[in-house]
């Protein structure tokens, strides 16, 4: 179960990435269609006027003017809206121009022409229509008024996608001339490059999907890397199995031995008992990981559609490769788990064998120089750690060494921790609780395994757990220090801020200030970052920026015409306050002097921030994603202020959030994103028990005579059973208080070193006490539990066949 458990970790985490990718490139492959090449201005809408233009150019083949935004439905979906010229984008996207409304239709020439003459009407993809319960003619409710379903069409991508004529779009939209972008056939790359370049940003269809790929980059790796902890975990149980497996056919190998079996042949033998566990343990895995997939696929689109885009991956199909990569991953589990129990079994003497009398008495100086080992790989983690600039893999290799190392000084532990919890069990069970805990530091070989295993899963516990909280406390402190309007209207990427609706505002009486923010993502050396514009003065005096460096009289420089970067974009980009930065406008690139660099949370991509006339003279992109209104706090008026500019906000159809709804939504978002990881904390944790379960019942093999002696000499069965439970209890104790320890570490690593080098923001480090006592109670429950079935044959089990061989 453990190698099931641990493979399915691995299969499941991965394939439901790869889903996601997949997914992904293939909304990316429909949506682009032929094109090879979209021209657009660096931020915000293009003028159409530019498709004159396009027409005259030597290099153009075929083009196609786009509207590309996000739409939300009544029922709080977000969607993908398309508005289309339905006889220029035939060439680009020929799968939807199949679509039969898209074509003429001799039998229905009035269902042909609804799409273009009917200014509401729109066509959704036949998975969305059954999605929210809707045939053609039925009205689709949005925040963008009701719209007319005209059709359905298939669309493959997968992502929910609405269409709409190109001219309806401009109007629904409110971008009477304007574009997104325009959609290209080009003959001559570098002719076109050469023509265009200025002022305008060009993208090859790989391009753009290298930039979109990369923005996962980082969310992938550290998903694969979860999946392998827990495979990490599930090599001990693999351990424990191979030693169990060996234990309870010693005899038969003195037997063997004795009729002239040779070492290698017992090895072989039992190899290949241990690849057949693999096998199964591996194919169950496969098995149980694939039907994982469906279920963390989902998460994962979520967690990618609350950061990056909107993505509904399809989970995996079947594929006999699933189950292929599962027996791999098992075997080669159980080869490296059953090493050293193999190695343990050919070096058994044959007449002790028989005799029965080989219980592991491992030595002191056999766990001392175990844990010199440990040691010299806690050195080889120290400098893959605290190496500078190394890549995320690096520090993913130091993490695994840590906990490879610190799992080998468990012995060590058990001997030093032995007068102390033999004291303990002694308080807790009597005389049973004393012996047990003679068994444990006796059993180092069993319970030193054991132990680690069950330390390394609760210490993922306690360092996930810790990193989620103080990830959750640095994102609660941030939010007091940028997001600290009292009213919040607009949403990026969905509903637009009329200007007008902002110098309304902005006239009204009484209010403090308005920062109008814009938000784009731009390309910076070629790789994908995101630019915002602010209004400074107003930010200056409301707001109090986390700064890394510099402070709020920075933002001085910022109002004549420099810049503030995030620590992400610092970091991933090596710019630092004081240099200069070069980005692409429309009238050519502008170099802007960075001030200072705040802490910020918003995109691990990196954030621009300049004042909005700074941004207009640079982008000359007038719209606004949302308004952030702030109050004196003197202001007698504030509560009707608040309530007339939500009316005016709601008579135009524009979300209004309070302080409090906002911050809510985003710790919404954040709790989403960490569902995967809580998931794999309780992967780990069923490992573990099943590695506890099995050094237990490895004890009871190797000890069954042990017993039947105690019970000649007086011990009652319930005594049998309570030092079986303090066994388990007791090695649930030493891991519990190995966890606190290492997993504080753990949350240390992964919070200064593999989220720094993954996202490149600082996450400040709470060591809150919620993790800790869910972990305790996990290490009891599952340390009692885990005794259970050991007790169960302790109980069965009559003193006359456990001695009947003295």
């Amino acid at each position: 179960m453990g190698v099931a458990c641990g493979v399915a970790a691995v299969v499941g985490m991965t394939m439901a990435a790869r889903s996601a990718l997949t997914s992904f490139t293939r909304a990316v492959e429909f949506l682009r269609g032929t094109a090879t090449h979209s021209i657009q201005r660096p931020a915000g809408p293009t003028d159409q006027s530019v498709l004159a233009a396009l027409a005259q150019d030597p290099a153009v083949e075929w083009f196609s003017p786009v509207i590309d935004r996000r739409l939300r439905l009544a029922n709080g979906e977000l969607v993908r809206f398309l508005g289309i010229d339905p006889f220029l984008d035939r060439i680009i996207r020929p799968e939807i121009a199949r679509t039969q409304l898209l074509q003429q239709d001799r039998t229905n020439p009035e269902g042909s022409l609804s799409f273009l003459l009917d200014e509401r009407a729109v066509l959704i993809d036949t998975e969305l229509a059954a999605d929210i319960k809707l045939t053609p003619g039925k009205t689709m409710e949005t925040t963008r008024g009701p719209l007319r379903v005209a059709g359905t069409f298939s669309n493959p991508s997968g992502e929910p996608l609405v269409l709409m004529d190109i001219a309806h779009a401009q109007k629904l939209f409110e971008l009477d001339g304007y574009v997104d972008r325009v959609d290209l056939i080009l003959t001559d790359e570098s002719g076109f490059l050469s023509r265009w370049q200025n002022g305008f940003l060009v993208q090859s269809g790989r391009q753009r999907t290298e930039t979109f790929s990369a923005m996962l980059g980082a969310f992938r790796l550290n998903l694969e890397a979860l999946s392998l902890l827990a495979l990490f975990v599930g090599v001990f149980l693999i351990y424990n199995t191979a030693m169990f497996a060996v234990i309870s056919r010693r005899k038969d190998t003195g037997v063997l031995r004795s009729l002239g079996a040779k070492r290698h042949e017992i090895l072989g033998a039992f190899l290949t008992e241990i690849l057949i566990l693999g096998f199964l343990g591996g194919a169950l895995g496969g098995v149980a990981g694939y039907l994982l997939t469906r279920f963390l696929t989902a998460l994962i689109g979520t967690s990618i559609s609350d950061l990056y885009f909107f993505l509904r991956p399809e989970p995996a199909s079947w594929s006999i490769w699933i189950l292929v990569s599962g027996i791999v991953l098992g075997c080669g589990a159980g080869i490296l788990g059953g090493a050293l129990p193999l190695f343990d079994l050919v070096r058994t003497d044959p007449a002790a064998a028989l005799s029965g009398r080989t219980a592991s008495r491992e030595t002191r100086r056999h766990a001392v120089v175990t844990a010199m080992v440990g040691c010299a790989i806690l050195i080889v983690s120290t400098i893959l750690l605290v190496m500078p600039g190394t890549h995320i893999y690096v520090g993913f290799a130091g993490v695994f060494t840590f906990l490879m190392g610190v799992s080998l000084l468990t012995g060590v532990v058990l001997i030093i921790v032995h007068p102390g919890l033999k004291k303990l069990l002694y308080w807790l069970g009597n005389l049973p609780g004393k012996v047990a805990a003679g068994n444990i530091r006796q059993n180092l070989g069993r319970t030193g395994v054991a132990v680690a295993a069950f330390t390394v899963a609760l210490s993922m516990s306690v360092g996930l757990g810790v990193m989620i909280e103080s990830f959750r406390e640095s994102l609660v402190w941030w939010m007091g220090t940028q997001l600290r309007g009292e009213l919040y209207i607009g949403k990026v990427g969905e509903a637009e801020v009329p200007e007008d609706f902002y110098e309304e505002i902005r006239r009204l009486p009484g209010v403090g200030g308005i920062d109008p923010y814009r938000n784009v993502q731009v390309l910076f050396r070629d790789t994908p970052t995101y630019v915002a514009s602010v209004d400074a003065p107003v930010v200056q005096r409301f707001t109090r920026f986390g700064w890394f460096k510099g402070g709020n009289e920075n933002w001085e420089l910022v109002k004549r015409g420099g810049v503030v970067i995030s620590e992400s974009f610092s970091r991933r980009f090596d710019v630092k306050a004081g240099d200069t930065i070069a980005l692409e406008g429309v009238r050519g690139p502008k170099e802007l002097k960075v001030a200072a660099i705040f802490y910020d949370y918003t995109s691990e991509h990196g954030l621009v921030m300049m004042d909005r006339s700074t941004f207009l003279n640079l982008f000359g992109d007038h719209t606004i994603n949302s308004l952030a209104i702030f109050f004196d706090p003197q202001e007698p008026r504030r509560p009707q202020l608040i309530q007339e500019i939500r009316r005016r906000a709601e008579e135009r159809g524009l979300p209004v959030q309070t302080q409090a709804q906002l911050h809510d939504n985003i710790l919404k978002v954040f709790d989403n994103t960490f569902a995967v990881t809580r998931s794999m904390r309780v992967m780990a944790i069923v490992v573990a028990f099943f590695g506890i379960a099995g050094a237990l019942l490895t004890l009871f093999m190797e000890r069954r005579r042990e017993f039947g002696i105690y019970r000649s000499l007086g011990f009652s069965t319930g005594q049998i059973a309570r030092m079986t439970l303090l066994e388990g209890l007791g090695m649930g104790m030493v891991s519990y208080v190995l966890s606190t320890l290492v997993g504080t570490t753990l949350a240390f690593l992964l919070i200064r070193v593999i989220n720094l080098r993954s996202f490149n923001w600082t996450i400040f480090f709470y060591p809150a006490l919620e993790p800790y006592v869910w972990t305790a109670l996990t290490a009891v429950a599952a340390s009692l539990g885990a005794a259970a079935y050991p007790i169960w044959k302790v109980c069965r089990t009559y003193p006359q066949m456990q001695i009947r061989e003295e």
